[in-house]
């Protein structure tokens, strides 16, 4: 949460003591701060656990993410200076950040003593008295808050779910009419207005709203989706549920929660009703705003609002997910695993979730985990291909294409007759048969995966490129990757490739161009900045080939090309591709 100057005055004496500090505590912090939380934790240690070193230790638990350690250090600091304003809001919101919702409310009702319109504070107040079912409470701790934009939407969607739950209609009305005419309020509006009618049996206004809600996203909304398609099949129009998830196919074709309910509508089973009290809307209002906040990941907001949400309704698997996810965005994997592993069995989102934990171990070095993990679902959904295409990720990505072959073979004979969807797992095991050196079977499934996708740009690019690294169909290869630039014109490895192709065809001067454009866009790969480096070195730029040559040596390139680039700093281009020929000959030929 952002300080502004004009709380700066309330600071209490802990921090006017601290001021005096901030020197040495920035040497501290210079000289051992980012070997981790040792430094910090450190300092409070010599302290005699002093609240000014848990307080520094709790900030930098904070910029690394690591929002438990940063809740518990800044507890500490609370302990030794229990009134200091500053320091309680620090903890409340930490305690928010790690979803001990329990504790932020407990601090809440403190920091609304010091600070009576703190609006996060009040919201939290006001959501722990939906939860308990004091609605007229929770008005109250909204109407309490601090004017401004957050109070605006969040405050008025909570007041809204409250009256909701005092069953209120008018004041329903009331309060969601308050975004009447508000454009960037127009779906939240009608998809909680639909939402808190269908809860409190208007049908007809329920209709209205839902389908006004449909209209404004363009049915791309899979909560409205769900929502709408709920209320018709209650109202018997079971036949207009169906039509409204098969819409929603076009946007995702394999989402889990609307194949989930296709199959429910199928079976003749009733689909799950989206809110059944007034704490599911309030959760839903939260997740909606969570979501809404994921792109923005300076800030922590989007996951206090997916705690809270889950704070009052702990069965929300999609919020669980989302909050995962945005664990994984900030690379907390252990945090991520934790979330996932709360998804139910029985949840469409259940294989999603274990797919994910067994990435988020992989992405710890616990491969075998990893695997085992996906190897248990392969057992458990033994008609799904998905597990098995993720342990072929896994092995591929680890360079282990043979075993990344296997379980891409056996997700393809999974998968039947080859069809528009399927063309990743050709294009998967494509490059597999490439790196392996199988190059007709490669070519095989490229070509295929090229015709099932549409000349997608990644087929293109690769099958394009395989073929001018064997100087085979180099026109062909060279529209193939010109058709790929236009499709991706940012992307640096696409971009690399037409460079690529240029050089191969001894155009250097154009080379260059491709290139130089592609280490603007891509400046972190080895392989693109030794490409420059050649092509630079054709056209008589020789200081700066070495340079990318060198830059390229820095960035851990693969190990058979280290050999190759240490040999053209020292010796030249030439010199040292002639080396590299006279080896791999010496090579074929057993000498």
């Amino acid at each position: 949460m952002a300080i502004t100057t004009a709380r700066l005055p309330k600071t209490g004496r802990l921090f006017r003591q601290g001021l005096r500090r901030v020197a040495l505590a920035a040497a501290l912090a210079a000289l051992g701060g980012c070997a981790g939380l040792g430094s910090f934790a450190d300092l409070g240690a010599k302290r005699g656990e002093t609240p000014y070193g848990a307080y520094l230790a709790g900030r930098h638990a904070a910029s690394i993410n690591d929002q438990q350690k940063a809740a518990e250090f800044y507890d500490a600091a609370l302990r030794g200076e229990p009134d200091d304003p500053l320091v309680l809001d620090r903890a409340f919101m930490a305690a928010l950040a790690a979803g001990d919702i329990d504790r932020a409310v407990r601090l809440a009702e403190r920091l609304v003593e010091g600070e009576p319109g703190q609006r996060m504070a009040r919201l939290t107040l006001a959501l722990a008295d939906i939860k308990t079912g004091d609605y007229a409470a929770a008005r109250e701790q909204i109407a309490a808050s601090a004017p401004g934009p957050f109070t605006a939407l969040v405050g008025t969607l909570t007041s809204a779910w409250a009256a909701a739950g005092e069953r209120d209609k008018d004041l329903v009305l009331e309060k969601i009419g308050a975004f009447e005419g508000r454009t960037a309020f127009a779906l939240f509006r009608s998809y909680h207005q639909g939402l808190m009618l269908d809860l409190l049996g208007d049908a007809e206004g329920a209709n209205e709203a839902y389908a006004e809600a449909m209209s404004a996203s363009g049915g791309s909304s899979v909560r409205v989706v769900e929502a709408y398609a709920s209320f018709l099949q209650r109202q018997g129009r079971a036949d207009e549920a169906r039509a409204a998830l098969e819409g929603f196919l076009v946007f995702a074709p394999e989402h889990p929660l609307v194949r989930d309910h296709l199959a429910r509508l199928a079976r003749g089973e009733e689909l799950p009703v989206q809110v059944r009290s007034a704490a599911d809307g309030a959760a839903e209002a939260l997740y909606g705003l969570g979501s809404a906040l994921m792109q923005d990941t300076s800030s922590d907001l989007s996951e206090v609002y997916l705690h809270l949400a889950l704070y009052l309704r702990p069965d929300f698997d999609i919020a669980r997910s989302l909050l995962a996810g945005a664990h994984e965005s900030r690379k907390r994997w252990e945090d991520a695993i934790a979330a996932y592993s709360r998804i139910d069995r029985a949840s469409p989102l259940y294989m999603n979730a274990r797919i994910q934990t067994a990435l988020a171990l992989d992405r710890l070095e616990r491969d075998a985990e990893a695997v085992s993990v996906l190897r248990r679902l392969s057992r458990e959904k033994p008609d799904s291909i998905d597990p098995l295409v993720a342990i072929g990720d896994i092995y591929r990505a680890k360079e282990n294409y043979a075993e990344a072959v296997i379980h891409y073979e056996r997700a393809i004979e999974l998968s039947g007759t080859p069809s528009d969807g399927d063309w990743t797992l050709y294009y998967a095991r494509g490059i597999c048969f490439e790196r392996l050196g199988e190059w007709d079977k490669a070519e095989n499934d490229l070509k295929l995966a090229l015709k099932l996708s549409d000349d997608h740009p990644l087929v293109l690019n690769y099958l394009g490129y395989s073929w001018i690294e064997q100087h085979r169909h180099l026109d062909e290869a060279l529209a193939m990757i010109e058709k790929a630039v236009e499709r991706r014109p940012n992307d640096g490895f696409i971009v690399d490739s037409l460079g690529w192709a240029r050089y191969r065809l001894g155009e250097y001067a154009l080379a260059v161009k491709y290139l130089e454009r592609a280490v603007e866009l891509q400046p972190d790969d080895p392989t693109i900045n030794e490409h420059l480096g050649d092509a630079l070195w054709k056209v008589g730029r020789k200081i700066e080939a070495r340079f990318q040559w060198n830059h390229a040596l820095a960035m851990n390139p693969e190990e058979k090309r280290v050999k190759l680039l240490r040999a053209k700093l020292d010796y030249g281009l030439e010199a040292a591709e002639s080396a590299e020929r006279e080896e791999a000959a010496a090579g074929a030929t057993g000498l």
